[in-house]
């Protein structure tokens, strides 16, 4: 028997696509099926941008299905095969065909209203269905406030980018804050506005991906600063990529060096396209290179989420290290050798060009967040020692 629940939640944030319907789910044993959606990316630049299991780009918001214990969320079409519960989001703001909803198969369909209220979800009754943190983390349960850590983390970027549209960067940041330096204050810092003097008060950086090629600029400086007064600093994508450039600039002849996809017209790129011509879209493997601190961290958790048709420039790889930087992973195929990770010689400089983010879970941080906000704890004690 198919039984279909169809969550309505009006919200204008793509960050909650499905968040809703993901408790809906969790709470009474269903699977969530997504109907295709439609975003202004002219606003919301990073909202499709969660890799699924099968390699598919999909609504940043469906990160919390999976971060409340289900199976991935599955596209509308599949529930033609569907057997048991299946839950829906219904987000009017970002249907792209209202009327799949009214043709549903099921043999009993049923509709419920969530809304917001401060920081609960709360259903048509009244009936609190979930809550969302202060770092907008859907949850189940609202976890018990940590006393102050004295620790402060900054997030390249404005609130608004991780509340309303991509939540996965600051939401593992916080799973890793909770488990290694538990009531620290986190920072954001749009790379737009950057200034060093920002990085005052600041123990640790991270730099997020996305698509928005606006930020480069301000996420180099920030990598450049937080180098050059040995701050610890972890990259994620395009996060790695702005940090590998800012290495990459202090060699003879690449002072102006920029990526491909962010400066087409630069003299110089730091990262150009895959010669083949490919798109790393989905979950791939990594080889982390024997003896380096990125194979401790990792062990045998060498799966990543990818989203990328760029690479390190191949003759990079040999001239950041003679800056302290070397290449600490590799992808693709053997003859391919792309640079999947780098990481400094001295100090916690350490960047991944897949998404580890996505992986991460309250109870279960991806291990390169982990040690990055542990290193941070240890590198603030020591430095106020």
């Amino acid at each position: 028997m198919t039984r279909v629940i169809i969550v309505r939640h009006e919200t204008e944030d793509p960050a909650l696509f499905g968040a809703a319907a993901a408790l809906v789910a969790a709470r009474e044993g269903g699977q969530v099926f997504w109907p295709e959606a439609r975003f202004d990316y002219s606003c919301h630049p990073d909202a499709a941008q969660h890799v699924a299991a099968d390699g598919a780009l999909v609504p940043s918001g469906l990160i919390w299905v999976e971060r409340l214990g289900l199976p991935a969320a599955r596209p509308l079409d599949a529930l033609r095969t569907w057997d048991g519960l299946a839950v829906v989001p219904a987000h009017n703001a970002f249907l792209k065909n209202a009327e799949v909803l009214a043709g549903l198969y099921a043999d009993a369909v049923e509709e419920r209203k969530v809304r917001i209220e401060g920081n609960s979800f709360v259903d048509a009754e009244g009936q609190i269905v979930g809550w969302r943190d202060d770092h907008g983390r859907v949850r189940l349960e609202m976890p018990e406030p940590a006393e102050p850590s004295g620790l402060t983390f900054a997030i390249a970027g404005p609130a608004r980018q991780f509340f309303e549209t991509c939540p996965a960067p600051l939401a593992a940041l916080a799973d890793a804050i909770e488990c290694e330096a538990p009531g620290s204050a986190v920072r954001y810092l749009d790379p737009r506005q950057f200034l060093p003097v920002d990085f005052d008060g600041v123990d640790g950086v991270l730099l997020p991906g996305g698509s928005e090629m606006s930020a480069v600029a301000g996420q180099v400086a920030m990598a450049q600063a937080a180098r050059k007064v040995g701050l610890p600093i972890i990259g994620l994508c395009l996060g790695m990529q702005s940090m590998s450039t800012a290495v990459a600039r202090e060699l003879s002849g690449w002072e102006n060096a920029d990526m491909a996809e962010a400066a087409p017209a630069s003299a110089r790129h730091s990262f150009v396209r895959i010669e083949s011509g490919e798109y790393r879209l989905g979950q791939r493997e990594t080889r982390p290179v024997e003896g380096s601190r990125l194979a401790r961290i990792l062990g045998s958790e060498t799966g990543i989420a990818c989203n990328h048709r760029y690479r390190l420039a191949p003759e990079l790889h040999a001239g950041l290290e003679t800056r302290g930087v070397r290449v600490c992973a590799l992808g693709g195929s053997p003859e391919q050798n792309i640079a999947d990770a780098i990481e400094a010689v001295d100090g916690f400089y350490m960047g991944m060009q897949g998404h580890p983010e996505l992986s991460s879970r309250p109870d279960r941080p991806h291990p390169l967040i982990r040690a990055f906000v542990a290193e941070t704890r240890n590198f603030a004690r020591t430095r106020r020692a």
